[in-house]
């Protein structure tokens, strides 16, 4: 969303009255963010500055404000907002598509981008609305993962949209030249590891802004063309496959600086991935680090299955 459609929102929400800022254009213009303030949605708190969210066409999110909340309200781009006493009631539109929801307390706003999306049931023999899915499995081997239920729409327009503090969708978006629209399954369980694990990584002491997603979504179409298997934790978009890459230049840092990129880096990443879920079991999943190949450098798989399991090639 482009920072004149915000204010044109906000200025229809002061007009309307549903929000009480006097400065809430301004504050929507600098997106300040101040630490203390927390956004609970469904129950979840977060401090971020920017959430993603994926829901069903009429579904509804229990949001809330949490810390410093001086004149709080919220605003919609679609969909209605419904006072529910200390809680607000978001129900989502019907239409698939990006709808952000600004919350304000004083001059801090935060957004929660959330994404409407279309049904899993809408897909017919392998296909959604003429772009090629793949079917999926009748039952997944992972804990943590069903079959979706739904898939998001991914346009030009919103891949640089923040799925997290860090994050933007197109970092989940598969790379293959098909055009658009292109859909895609994201779990907010695997934002919040990479978010984890960035702080983690950064805590080693490397200067990171973020790791690098090679590989975030997996049709099982994409999955199966490239022999990796129908049960791939990729196809319910709970899987990255990461690098730390913070001289930008598309391949893996030398993590033990021994004036090599090799399969040794990998390990290393992987071995802070075990560590991090030890920290956070709330994140457990998969983890396999690879070694460099003639085609590509050395990265590693992270995931949120459910249960630990390990390998590496």
């Amino acid at each position: 969303m482009t920072v004149r459609l915000f204010l044109t929102i906000l200025t229809a929400a002061l007009a309307a009255g549903s929000v009480r800022a006097a400065n809430l254009a301004d504050a929507a213009v600098r997106q300040k963010v101040d630490p203390a303030f927390r956004v609970e949605v469904n129950g979840y708190s977060y401090a971020w500055s920017a959430i993603g969210r994926f829901v069903l066409p009429g579904e509804t999110l229990r949001l809330g404000t949490a810390g410093y909340t001086d004149n709080s309200g919220w605003v919609a781009s679609g969909g209605e907002l419904v006072d529910a006493g200390d809680r607000t009631l978001w129900v989502a539109p019907e239409e698939p598509g990006f709808y952000p929801l600004i919350a304000t307390s004083g001059s801090a706003t935060k957004t929660i981008n959330a994404f409407v999306m279309v049904p899993y049931d809408s897909m017919k023999k392998g296909y959604l609305k003429g772009v090629r899915i793949g079917r999926y499995p009748a039952s997944s081997p992972f804990p943590n993962f069903t079959l979706p239920r739904g898939f998001i729409v991914v346009t030009p327009d919103n891949l640089s949209v923040p799925v997290s503090d860090r994050y933007v969708l197109g970092d989940f978006v598969p790379r293959q030249p098909d055009g658009y629209p292109k859909y895609i399954v994201l779990r907010e369980e695997i934002l919040v590891k990479l978010e984890l694990f960035t702080d983690f990584v950064a805590g080693k002491g490397f200067a990171v802004r973020k790791l690098d997603v090679i590989s975030g979504y997996r049709s099982p179409f994409y999955n199966m063309r490239n022999r990796s298997g129908r049960n791939s934790a990729h196809v319910y978009g709970g899987a990255a496959d990461i690098i730390v890459d913070v001289n930008g230049n598309g391949h893996m840092d030398d993590l033990n600086h021994d004036g090599a990129v090799n399969r040794r880096d990998s390990k290393i990443l992987a071995g802070w991935n075990d560590e991090l879920e030890a920290q956070h079991p709330e994140v457990v999943g998969g983890c396999g680090w690879y070694s460099r190949t003639r085609y590509r450098g050395p990265f590693v798989h992270t995931d949120v299955r459910g249960k630990p399991s390990r390998w590496h090639q």
